[in-house]
């Protein structure tokens, strides 16, 4: 009897959740910084209210930010390597957490939000 195919095949690709992105940035931390800090964007930016994942946001912040600093011990690192994007050197980069947003930052938003 022949084998029946599926009716539906999504691919190869799949949307993944706030929970994976995280997951999978502090994994690729250890070898793209740049992917890392995108993917975190990208996690920032789909937490919300419904959807509250900041404790976790945090950790995982933190992980990759103790990952990177622990690199500085040792001597087969090079910043100008690791923190290369394509032909350009950037400056090391650091996550922030939610926690760590400035008050003055906070006040020039609301003062922005109720501009007349």
């Amino acid at each position: 009897m022949a084998r029946s195919t599926p009716k539906f095949s999504p691919g190869g690709y799949s949307v993944w959740s706030v929970k994976r992105t995280l997951r999978e940035a502090v994994n690729v931390a250890r070898f793209s910084p740049w992917c890392a800090v995108e993917w975190m964007d990208e996690a920032k930016d789909r937490i919300s209210l419904e959807n509250p994942l900041f404790d976790e946001f945090d950790e995982a912040a933190e992980r990759i930010n103790a990952l990177w600093r622990s690199y500085e011990r040792h001597h087969w690192y090079d910043a100008r390597e690791f923190w290369r994007r394509g032909k350009v050197v950037m400056p090391p980069q650091r996550i922030k957490t939610f926690g760590e947003v400035t008050t003055a930052h906070t006040a020039k938003s609301i003062q922005d939000l109720f501009k007349i």
